[in-house]
């Protein structure tokens, strides 16, 4: 699938800080982009912005046979393969094979990574463990430190609150050994970046299967998006749930932020980031029409009155700036 962007005369990108809840924030001028980002196979991507640059992190095996590969750019036109995040361990370990859908926070001078990962015996994927690893510095290596969701689960999202307080919301795999229900969003407590307290609050399980669980708060209110349906066809698509307390009720909203369309299939397991100009950004997958691979793209994302929406999933040349 061929990649095209145009750059202005004027192009200019100026990155600054992150703020408190790990969203990145920019200035451009003049850019434009056309998705996919990156013409490869990066499924559940995370975009995270440090020291002037923007790391996407993503499912799988890297170039380098390392696992969860990392890039980088300073412009969302130029990427460059950074390395593989982590070292996959021994058959009977927790992370031999599966490495998805990563998530990095940065808490104090150290980068967490969580993500999936399963020994080699996983009867219908029950051995999946969100994990997390640890690093220095943004490009890594990342050092595994071991398991942090004791039974069958996926896609850890970790969540810092108003209060500095931290949570981690995941969903249940097949054959829970805690008789939770797979495809269930539920949400813990952290105790320390490494360690959950043990009383898992079910959040979301309106559909059969709900996964990829996102957390933000705004305007007094916290917006809970994620992906259902079937991530191998074009069932797959994004929605939102709100609540007035970070461990809910969650209220399902009727919007679908993002859903397939003649182009792209599938689109979701997404990461949310604000600009500097306070533009919302959507990064997520789609496959294209032949179900090939499931790509990178990003797409503006939207909140007005409770109601969130996107341009996408956009498939022609669009303004990083509106």
């Amino acid at each position: 699938m061929k990649r095209i962007f145009y750059a202005g005369l004027l192009l200019a990108l100026v990155c600054v800080s992150c703020n408190k809840y790990g969203h990145e924030t920019e200035a451009t001028d003049s850019l434009y982009y056309s998705n996919p980002i990156i013409d490869k196979y990066l499924a559940d991507p995370c975009v995270k912005f440090d020291s002037g640059q923007y790391y996407l992190f993503a499912t799988g095996q890297a170039d380098d046979k390392r696992f969860i590969p990392i890039y980088r750019t300073r412009d969302f036109v130029h990427w460059e393969f950074v390395r593989g995040a982590v070292a996959g361990g021994s058959k009977t370990d927790w992370n031999y094979k599966h490495f998805w859908a990563p998530e990095v926070i940065k808490i104090k001078n150290l980068y967490y990574l969580y993500y999936t990962a399963s020994p080699e015996d996983s009867p219908r994927n029950s051995g999946n463990r969100v994990g997390v690893a640890r690093a220095k510095n943004i490009e890594g290596p990342y050092e595994n430190i071991g398991v942090v969701i004791p039974h069958a689960s996926i896609d850890g999202h970790p969540f810092m609150d108003q209060d500095s307080s931290m949570y981690i919301f995941y969903t249940i795999e097949h054959l829970n050994a805690d008789s939770l229900k797979a495809g269930q969003i539920y949400a813990d407590k952290m105790i320390a970046p490494d360690r959950v307290a043990g009383r898992p609050v079910q959040i979301v399980s309106h559909h059969e299967w709900q996964e990829g669980p996102f957390v933000q708060y705004r305007d007094n209110r916290y917006y809970l998006t994620y992906s259902c349906g079937k991530w191998q066809d074009s069932t797959y698509h994004l929605r939102y749930a709100t609540s007035s307390s970070v461990l809910g009720g969650y209220s399902e909203q009727p919007d679908t932020i993002l859903r397939s369309n003649a182009f792209v299939k599938g689109p979701g397991h997404h990461f949310i980031y604000a600009d500097a100009r306070g533009q919302d950004w959507v990064v997520y997958h789609g496959w294209d029409t032949a179900y090939t691979a499931r790509y990178p793209r990003i797409d503006r994302i939207f909140y007005k009155d409770g109601v969130v929406s996107s341009d996408g999933p956009t498939y022609t040349v669009q303004p990083l700036s509106k």
